[in-house]
């Protein structure tokens, strides 16, 4: 692989995929070679997410198959991404499978609707996962909570430097 490399389980593929997204993707980088870059990037993520799939990561750092099957296909969350990008005053967030989206969001509700993104009125996001991984929490945990438990990433237009900055945590 060019691009990825040790990506165990795919909450390290998807962290990877976003951060070479926010690099290389046309809208942002306007060099010529960004659309040939693009596509290695997304046959090389349509590869590993086929390995990766079913596998994860638990809260204790440990690595393990499940066997349920997958609803999501790697297109789902390279699309989701391309069109998020394209949105000014979001910051969006990685926690374990899911993306949190915060920040100006008022301009881009339908859009995010589009993108099956649901509002979680008690977090003050937006949230997207994968049907399967549905919970019923009822908002008992704060974003603060889920972070703790999974680590995030987090990842901001500079409308200042024209570029993504990506914080983990």
């Amino acid at each position: 692989m060019e691009y990825f490399n040790s990506c165990n389980c795919i909450e390290e593929l998807k962290k990877q995929y976003r951060t070479l997204c926010f690099k290389y993707h046309p809208d942002i980088n306007k060099s010529p070679e960004a659309v040939q870059i693009m596509q290695v990037i997304n046959n090389e993520y349509d590869a590993l997410f086929e390995k990766l799939k079913n596998v994860f990561r638990n809260q204790n750092g440990e690595i393990y198959t499940d066997k349920k099957p997958v609803s999501e296909a790697p297109e789902d969350f390279r699309k989701i991404i391309n069109e998020l990008i394209k949105l000014e005053g979001l910051t969006l967030e990685l926690m374990g499978r899911w993306i949190w989206v915060y920040g100006e969001t008022k301009p881009h509700k339908e859009k995010l609707k589009e993108l099956n993104f649901r509002w979680c009125k008690n977090k003050g996001a937006w949230s997207w996962h994968r049907p399967e991984d549905f919970t019923v929490s009822r908002g008992k945990y704060t974003l603060n909570d889920i972070r703790e438990k999974y680590g995030s990433t987090t990842y901001e237009k500079n409308k200042s430097k024209k570029g993504i900055d990506a914080k983990a945590s």
